[in-house]
């Protein structure tokens, strides 16, 4: 057999490959006798049709099965003489059998993306302390008190900070519906109809509560939001939205006293001193958990900033593709009509697509550092999530097991936890600078 391997741009390739007569004459010989052993052909026993006869019956199955084989022994050739990653096939073209015996293909590929890693051990990161202060306690304490609040109605006078208000609103962009223009933005904005508002200045939008100072009960209210450039959502910065808004209803809120009474209700048994100790140690395992997903974002933006290259883009398309499928299931389960998201897809599809080169890109790289740092996942390793899987989908093991095999499950899983290594690896070599709090949120 003979290979040859020409790289294209966008991690393509193009294998040409050419066998000689003598070696399709042994391959074909091979199907033929295993074709022979299976076939059930009136007037013959099984295993002793003649060859010419078993080729006239099944050319077609022949054929195909043929070239399979020299696919598959002409991209493990490959393998041992190149130093390529195949990631798949895509086409078999201008495939030949020629009449002197010999047969010739060119097999175009999807391969790696080929990169040097930068330096990716003891990567600077800073994050905040993940102290908890008595503040911080108090206020976590505050919130689950609100649980249990009890709320008398105000009718004597206006709304005040610190009260809860419920109100009609409907909101709009330029006179069209917030839902029609941002498709993206959570269903709440556009309207809702007896919502229960805290009024603060963290509630709802930046700037929503403090227009309905002092209204009363059935008083109305048209209120203009510009939402601010710092705001999470990215989606709606600098936008600026008109409400119109009613209220239905002032209440203020009577928190219970915190003490031993109230403890018992939260942790039968506890004291106030020893729930206020559980909190805190379920605050500080949570912190933790949110710094280290910062570390990890830290770490991955240096590397992906310090690394250009061309990615697959059949595999970034897949990933888009999924990823707007995602989006559109999500919008219209929460009510955006389908004309809504066709008009805004342009949109819908460019920030899809940004993610999904970002996340491919990402892999890739976490890919190539397991390959260098001889990361593996062992047996049990994978046991053990196949065991967790089938605990949180409430099935058999014996269950899940067949639909893995079903679906290549096991490579995901294999590779999901390399991944999950090659990042827990990451982060331990990662060099971590604590600062304050404050210090931080100003970077």
């Amino acid at each position: 057999m003979i290979i040859n391997l020409e790289k294209l741009p966008d991690c393509k390739a193009l294998l040409r490959i050419e066998i000689p007569s003598d070696d399709t004459q042994v391959e074909r010989k091979q199907i033929i006798k295993l074709f022979s052993k299976q076939a059930k052909i009136p007037g013959f026993r099984p295993g002793k049709t003649p060859a010419n006869v078993i080729e006239k019956r099944f050319k077609s199955e022949i054929e195909s099965e043929f070239e399979d084989r020299i696919v598959r022994k002409a991209i493990q050739k490959n393998n041992d003489e190149n130093d390529i990653d195949i990631l798949s096939i895509k086409e078999i073209r201008d495939q030949s059998h020629n009449s002197d015996g010999t047969y010739s293909a060119t097999i175009e590929l999807v391969v790696a993306p080929d990169f040097e890693l930068t330096d990716y051990k003891g990567i600077e990161v800073t994050v905040p302390k993940i102290d908890v202060t008595d503040d911080q306690l108090e206020e976590s304490l505050n919130q689950i008190r609100e649980r249990f609040a009890d709320y008398e109605d105000v009718e004597s006078r206006g709304i005040k900070m610190g009260d809860f208000v419920v109100i009609n609103y409907k909101g709009s962009v330029e006179g069209k519906p917030v839902g029609e223009v941002l498709p993206l933005a959570p269903a709440t904005l556009a309207q809702n109809t007896g919502f229960w508002l805290k009024m603060d200045d963290k509630s709802f939008l930046p700037g929503f509560c403090e227009p309905l100072l002092d209204l009363k009960e059935k008083d109305t209210k048209s209120i203009n939001i510009t939402i601010p450039d710092d705001y999470d959502a990215e989606e709606l910065r600098g936008q600026s939205l008109d409400y119109e808004v009613e209220i239905v209803g002032i209440k203020e809120q009577k928190l219970p006293e915190l003490n031993d009474e109230f403890a018992e209700k939260i942790e039968p048994g506890k004291t106030l001193d020893q729930l206020k100790e559980t909190l805190k140690e379920q605050m500080l395992e949570q912190r933790k958990g949110y710094r280290q997903e910062m570390v990890t974002n830290q770490i991955l933006s240096k590397i992906n900033s310090e690394l250009e290259f061309e990615l697959p883009q059949e595999i970034v398309m897949r990933e888009t593709q999924s990823r707007v499928n995602d989006i559109f299931t999500s919008n219209t389960e929460r009510g955006v009509s389908e004309d809504e998201l066709v008009e805004h897809q342009d949109q819908i599809i460019e920030s899809a697509g940004e993610q999904a080169n970002n996340s491919v890109k990402t892999s890739f790289i976490l890919e190539q550092i397991a390959d260098k740092e001889k990361i593996e996942v062992s047996q049990e390793e994978v046991l053990n999530r196949v065991d967790q899987i089938a605990a949180r989908q409430n099935t058999s093991v014996k269950n899940l097991t067949k639909q893995l095999q079903k679906k290549n499950g096991f490579g995901r899983i294999i590779n999901g936890l390399k991944i999950q290594k090659t990042l827990e690896f990451l982060r331990e070599s990662a060099v971590i600078k604590e600062v304050e709090p404050e210090e931080f949120e100003q970077k």
